[in-house]
């Protein structure tokens, strides 16, 4: 990779990491997450992908955020109807759509099932050591943060193992 392909990618990934870690963080915290670290930033990374600051193009990284969006609503949307209680918040939706802005669709699926395995590890682990109920609440935010920064770091890999 070119030297000044590696400043641009720095830049934007500078940006991106930055915003997961203060989300792992807040969530864990407060069980919240900050639409001034997801959501207001889903501009930016459309931005970065329009001067070339990021591997995916701007119709990548618009479409990923959109769809993510729209997926995470329905999935969460649907839970609520079928269980009568939220399954997923408001920021882990703002979240999955954040992260496709600088992802791209590979990143959101990624992310997702890194997410969805860690989380649900981590999950059991805490409910069998605490011995508390399978209705205790646990943040999916950081899972998914952390499945974004391993596809970042690991980009060229998997895309190596899937194509």
């Amino acid at each position: 990779m070119p030297p000044e392909e590696l400043t641009k990618n720095f830049i934007a990934y500078f940006i991106f990491f930055s915003a997961l870690i203060v989300t792992i963080r807040s969530d864990l915290e407060t069980m919240l997450i900050s639409r001034l670290v997801t959501l207001y930033l889903i501009p930016v990374g459309f931005l970065l992908s329009c001067f070339g600051f990021l591997p995916i193009g701007p119709t990548t990284s618009l479409l990923s955020a959109v769809v993510s969006f729209a997926g995470f609503s329905l999935f969460a949307y649907l839970f609520k109807k079928i269980r009568g209680h939220e399954g997923m918040g408001q920021g882990d939706i703002d979240l999955i759509a954040f992260i496709g802005a600088f992802t791209g669709p590979l990143g959101i699926w990624v992310s997702i099932m890194i997410g969805s395995i860690t989380g649900s590890i981590f999950g059991v682990g805490y409910i069998l050591i605490t011995g508390q109920k399978k209705s205790v609440r646990i943040p999916f935010g950081p899972f998914l943060a952390i499945g974004a920064m391993i596809f970042v770091i690991y980009r060229e890999l998997i895309l190596q193992i899937i194509l």
